[in-house]
């Protein structure tokens, strides 16, 4: 099983060799899940040398267009190919029908045939907050996060925990610094990607550097930090974590039993 980033980037991101935070889980007998769906997604599948053909799941972390402004690509690139099957698409029950009537509806919902509707472009799965699915034999749990939090309004992230061979994987996707919330989770982890900005403010949307840089050093000593902005980066492994994934950077998470496999796509 390997893990990787086909972009490290923050939402904004405009550097030639970086795009936003998506990733790809992909078993050993080359099925991928795409984690998240952003504006970039096609072109930063392209240059880690994928397609629409390559991918065989997704899973959407939270309604921001970093993650989910690829999916009208992705969805009618699968509809208007003959023989093309609906692709799995995990996501949280909560977020189903926004995701249909505030992200996508008004640029997918007139078809060829008439009024279209989600399920017309997705196989759609959705999961309860303490549910997962698994993938290529791999169990991923979901675990809501609070990604903005300003008075009585509030938007979460769901990130995954990879119950991987070499041990647990957390994917933390966007949220705040919240060590109460995570630190169970952080202490269970093997291996840690985390939502990290470095900019000269903490802007109350995503977990910062300064912030992680107070996090005790076994639990830094796991963590790989991603979702950065453009222009320098601190010296991460000189204060304790693992560094900044690079997109591409390939994390090995150990072998599957041979009866997993895209069969085990299912909860």
């Amino acid at each position: 099983m390997r893990f990787f980033f086909i972009g490290t980037g923050a939402a904004f991101t405009m550097a030639d060799d970086n795009f936003q935070s998506n990733a790809i889980l992909e078993s050993e007998a080359g099925e991928r899940l795409l984690i998240d769906c952003g504006t970039d997604a096609r072109r930063a599948l392209k240059a880690a040398g994928l397609g629409r053909g390559d991918v065989s799941a997704v899973y959407i972390s939270h309604l921001h267009g970093d993650h989910v402004g690829g999916l009208e690509w992705l969805g009618f690139t699968t509809y208007f190919c003959p023989d093309t099957a609906r692709l799995p698409l995990y996501i949280h029950e909560g977020l189903v029908d926004a995701l249909w009537h505030n992200s996508l509806k008004a640029g997918m919902e007139v078809l060829d045939y008439g009024y279209g509707h989600l399920g017309d472009f997705f196989d759609v799965r959705p999961l309860p907050a303490d549910g997962g699915f698994v993938f290529g034999g791999l169990r991923l749990g979901l675990v809501p996060l609070l990604h903005i939090h300003s008075g009585e309004a509030v938007m979460r992230s769901y990130g995954l925990m990879m119950e991987a061979p070499i041990g647990r994987v957390l994917f933390t996707s966007d949220c705040l610094h919240q060590p109460e919330t995570l630190m169970p989770a952080y202490r269970a982890a093997h291996l840690i990607f985390h939502d990290c900005d470095t900019g000269p403010h903490c802007g109350g949307v995503h977990a910062h550097y300064r912030d992680l840089r107070t996090l005790p050093a076994d639990v830094k000593a796991k963590m790989w930090l991603y979702h950065y902005p453009d222009g320098p980066l601190p010296d991460a492994r000189a204060d304790g974590f693992r560094g900044f994934v690079r997109p591409g950077q390939v994390f090995e998470l150990g072998a599957v039993p041979e009866e997993g496999g895209l069969a085990g796509l299912a909860d």
